[in-house]
């Protein structure tokens, strides 16, 4: 039996051994920088299992760097969970990802994931420890675009920006070349800006114009089809992740996110090209739009027209969308082929992408466009590399310029209603005139008068004809929201057309969400898809957001959650408060976020305000209301 042991312990130790071999080079090394010491902590973990179910192989090693929280449960979008074998932790950990466990490589103790100290140690290690032909990164946590990546909560959400990443690429990639991809499972990372910062050290980019729903990407289905084929280029295994997360955001327990769903592989090669394009349009954009306040408007009503991610705090907007729109308005021949060409580069650029129905003009890149000086010059744009290198910060500039000297608030006249009194199934018409070429923006509003001001109810967008006469009708109906077993007049805003119909939109409703066990109650905006098609409108729930006041992240809505729709005041003196009820009887409760939805009903009698609300193009606004009584 003494000569047997020996022989059983180096068996037992040759089959419970990784199937990698430090220092021994395989095809790839892919490094998952996963900051989870925030409110992304519990996803992240869910990816970390999701690619445990084929971890890692012998051509293939997958190392993870992940910082998690020390809030643990119950707070929402936190977990004490142990994974792959190891119990909580609340530091970062080294880990090498095998089929169904992780193995502590080291333990780093408590470091900032935002300070780029941090993320070159990281490279510096793996690269050095696991070397491979192709290495890829892959950034995991809260993204803001040109602003940066990662958020990490002990380090008061210290973020790694686009001065600071190509910094630690430079030096890194001097000893590894060029990294093979480079992606972001993080929100609105899809940015020109962003992309621009890192062209230079890597070959393929993988990340979203649009907000990321918190599941990010689908590790199970992207790991099984690489593992197949390990020899692939980043190319190839960018186009993997972007229809995993496609079939993935289809499924039916995604609850319709797909509609906003963005991803797109980005070809950093072609990049500068982009720049150099980007860079003329600039340019010819700027010296036409400087010939007059009438190609100025036709600017600020190119860049009104294109589709935005993020909501109104990032202001990123399409880049090829908004020079597709340039061109429609007409400038001088130079201009337009400036913009043609920009939309070419982006194509090369972006040679692979999905978007869902609801984001139908995402390109795959979006750029910066601020509509103040004071937001262009105190956010550090200035200092980005691409304002520094390019031509957009100062057309950025020359707009911001003429539309800082625009004071002066649109006109709205002659508001009148067909009937000041309105008799169940009454329709009613309410018109106003404008000038057409100042409108940015119209909406139709509802309001409820009383004796303080009015509370908004919600607002329609509409259009004026060529003589700039605005019409609507009004039934006494409005929309609501409903949990299945109670439903109420529902704040609605920004209506978002849905590709491919006249009668599907995406809204936003207002609100705010007391979570289960809880005594606060938190802002957050509800998403719904809406069909007008039939006899009344039907609105599906899609996702809840909030945000920190930096960036927006999805939560979960859960059993036993209590929902109240937020409305806006507006006092006599013309204060504005955000206000909602304590009232139960307007206080929805989750039983299953299936259960929330928007629907219509009769509005209750008394007197209310209907109306017309005109944003121009320097973002002046007025209102116009005219009274009317349901009876």
């Amino acid at each position: 039996m003494k000569t047997l042991l020996p022989l059983l312990m180096i068996a037992l130790s040759i089959f419970s051994a990784p199937v990698f071999a430090q220092n021994a080079k395989a095809e790839w090394t892919l490094m998952f920088y996963m900051d989870a010491d925030n409110n992304l902590e519990a996803p992240q973990l869910n990816d970390l299992a999701e690619m445990m179910a084929t971890g890692s192989t012998d051509d293939i090693n997958i190392i993870v760097l992940c910082d998690r929280s020390a809030k643990g449960e119950p707070a929402r979008g936190f977990t004490a969970r142990a994974i792959g074998g190891l119990k909580n932790w609340t530091t970062a950990k080294l880990l090498a990802v095998e089929k169904g466990s992780l193995t502590e490589l080291d333990d780093w103790g408590e470091v900032n994931m935002g300070d780029p100290a941090t993320l070159k140690r990281f490279i510096q290690t793996v690269s050095t420890d696991f070397p491979a032909n192709k290495y890829g990164l892959v950034f995991g946590d809260h993204g803001g675009g040109w602003t940066g990546i990662v958020a990490d909560e002990s380090a008061d959400e210290d973020t790694l920006d686009t001065v600071e990443l190509p910094r630690v690429f430079k030096e890194i990639t001097a000893k590894t070349g060029k990294l093979e991809l480079i992606g972001f499972d993080a929100c609105l990372m899809g940015n020109f800006e962003a992309a621009r910062s890192i062209a230079p050290y890597g070959k393929t980019m993988i990340a979203s114009e649009e907000l990321e729903p918190g599941s990010g990407w689908d590790y199970r289905a992207i790991f099984s089809k690489f593992a197949a084929n390990p020899k692939m280029d980043g190319a190839a295994l960018a186009r993997i992740v972007v229809d995993a997360y496609k079939n993935f955001y289809l499924g039916a327990d995604e609850g319709g996110r797909d509609h906003m769903t963005t991803l797109a592989m980005i070809d950093l090669t072609k990049i500068d090209a982009l720049e150099l394009a980007v860079s003329n349009l600039a340019l010819r954009n700027q010296a036409w739009m400087n010939t007059g306040q009438a190609n100025w408007q036709k600017t600020a009503r190119a860049r009104k027209q294109t589709e935005m991610y993020g909501g109104k705090d990032v202001l990123d907007f399409d880049l090829a969308h908004y020079a597709e729109n340039i061109k429609r308005e007409a400038p001088d021949a130079e201009t337009a082929r400036a913009a043609d060409a920009v939309i070419a580069a982006v194509k090369t650029a972006v040679p692979y992408k999905m978007n869902g129905d609801g984001r139908p003009r995402s390109s795959g890149l979006s750029i910066y466009f601020p509509t103040t000086q004071e937001t262009l010059l105190n956010t550090g744009y200035p200092a980005s590399p691409f304002s520094i290198s390019g031509k957009w910060m100062p057309f950025l500039a020359a707009y911001n310029k003429v539309a800082v000297t625009d004071k002066q608030a649109p006109a709205v006249e002659n508001v009148t209603t067909s009937d000041a009194n309105m008799a169940k199934s009454d329709v009613i018409t309410v018109t106003a005139k404008v000038k057409p070429d100042d409108v940015a923006e119209a909406s139709f509003v509802l309001a409820e008068s009383n004796a303080d001001g009015q509370i908004i109810i919600g607002a329609l967008p509409t259009e004026p004809d060529e003589k700039g006469i605005l019409r609507e009708e009004w039934d006494g109906t409005w929309f609501s929201i409903g949990d299945g077993t109670k439903e109420m007049i529902c704040p609605i805003f920004n209506f978002e057309e849905v590709e491919g119909t006249e009668e599907t939109f995406i809204v936003e409703v207002p609100a705010q969400v007391r979570y289960k066990g809880e005594r606060d109650w938190d802002d957050i905006t509800l998403y719904f898809r809406i069909d007008f098609s039939k006899d009344e409108p039907e609105g599906e729930f899609i996702y809840a957001m909030e945000s920190d006041g930096k960036r927006m992240n999805e939560v979960e809505l859960i059993a036993g959650d209590a929902v109240r729709p937020v409305y806006l005041s507006v006092s006599n003196d013309g204060d504005v408060d955000e206000i909602a009820s304590d009232d139960p009887a307007e206080i929805l409760t989750i039983k299953d976020d299936d259960d929330l939805f928007v629907g219509e009903i009769d509005v209750a009698a008394g007197k209310y305000l209907i109306g017309f609300l005109i944003t121009d193009y320097s973002e002046n606004t007025r209102d116009e209301f005219t009274e009317v009584t349901v009876e």
